[in-house]
């Protein structure tokens, strides 16, 4: 099986490989994986799940001098994952970077003796960096620092129908809603005049400039604004509570999106959840886990104080979850457990049960 996984501007910088669908189902339960390059060089790379991304391919992108939005070839043999950049077009008669080509000397005339032929051989032929080949052509701005942040919130970069964005700004980020989605257009401070992002609100998107906190009073009064570190603590606070692109949607309704409007939003779950919110903040660590994982009370008790939950809470919450009606888990031994059915199912299967439940009282109070 070959899959393609185009690059972005966080994998180059830190030598990173988002976990996509593929590589999540082919690296399932692994924390290291080996990744064998074109010319054979082998990576031992680690598998992030918490993060979401595969580490240790800084070395690869550099040695084959890969660039954003550039395409590589993911080739699954076994217990290892094959590496091939994907071949950029050039001018016509250039070859293209990778590309093997045979040499060789033509045939002698024929004689009255066999002369010795001559073998062939393989030339690697490296192209001039594309800097050199066009020198007018304009260079492509690397994305916002924030774009792997938006994936994580639902938000991915428009790349257009060809795949490959073309130079110009602004930004355009699109979070998919079944019949509506919410689209960001996106403008770094300094990076563009903010009449650009005119035409992207008259249709209906969200346009705003992005700085740090520390330079958001340079943004312009009635102009959106969005802070990195907003946006960093949203991702983080998507651990412990249920977010969606909607939750940053009614934060850009409000025109600035900084760590005030976040810390507010976070007061607000905290207070719509209550008591709910720790129980809810364990069935998304549990939802981390693989179906027919066995793991142990105090591992999953370390785990959840990195959440901000307490022992006694976890405690409470697995034996709440091993009983009638979730049945999510099933006790092996003291302190040892085994995640019998999924978190989405389990849920899916307590809203029958309560629908169910619900139909019979009001058949039973009609009937009193």
């Amino acid at each position: 099986m070959t899959a393609r996984y185009v690059l972005t501007s966080t994998c180059i910088q830190n030598g990173t490989m988002t976990l996509t669908r593929s590589l999540r189902e082919r690296l399932l339960g692994r924390e290291r994986a080996r990744f064998v390059d074109e010319d054979g060089e082998a990576y031992e790379v680690e598998v992030d799940w918490k993060g979401g991304v595969v580490r240790g391919l800084l070395h690869y992108y550099q040695k084959r001098r890969l660039s954003v939005n550039e395409t590589i070839l993911l080739t699954f043999r076994g217990e290892e994952v094959e590496l091939k950049a994907a071949p950029r077009s050039f001018a016509k008669g250039t070859a293209s970077q990778g590309e093997a080509r045979e040499v060789g000397r033509a045939e002698p005339k024929e004689t009255g003796k066999e002369e010795p032929r001559q073998e062939k051989r393989r030339v690697r032929v490296t192209p001039y960096p594309k800097e050199v080949l066009f020198p007018h052509e304009p260079k492509a701005l690397e994305p916002p620092g924030i774009t792997e942040d938006l994936r994580r919130l639902g938000f991915f970069l428009d790349l257009g129908p060809s795949g490959t964005r073309d130079v110009g700004l602004p930004w355009v980020y699109k979070a998919a809603l079944g019949r509506r989605q919410v689209v960001l257009a996106v403008l770094r401070l300094g990076e563009g005049e903010p009449a650009l992002l005119k035409p992207y609100r008259q249709q209906g998107a969200y346009g705003v400039v992005l700085a740090p906190e520390s330079q958001k009073e340079a943004v312009p009064v009635g102009v959106g604004y969005l802070s990195p570190e907003a946006v960093n603590r949203l991702v983080r606070l998507k651990a412990r509570f249920p977010l969606s692109p909607l939750d940053l949607e009614d934060l850009l309704r409000a025109g600035r999106v900084d760590l005030e409007a976040v810390e507010a939003l976070e007061d607000r779950l905290v207070a719509e959840l209550s008591e709910r919110g720790a129980f809810a903040a364990l069935l998304l660590l549990l939802a981390k886990k693989r179906l027919g994982e066995v793991f142990l009370l105090s591992d999953l008790e370390a785990e959840a104080l990195e959440e901000g939950l307490i022992p006694e809470v976890v405690r409470q919450g697995v034996e709440l979850l091993a009983q009638p009606p979730f049945l999510v888990l099933k006790r092996l031994a003291p302190g040892e457990f085994l995640l019998r059915q999924e978190v989405e199912e389990a849920l899916a299967d307590l809203q029958a049960f309560a629908q169910g439940l619900k139909e019979r009282l009001s058949r039973v109070r009609g009937s009193a």
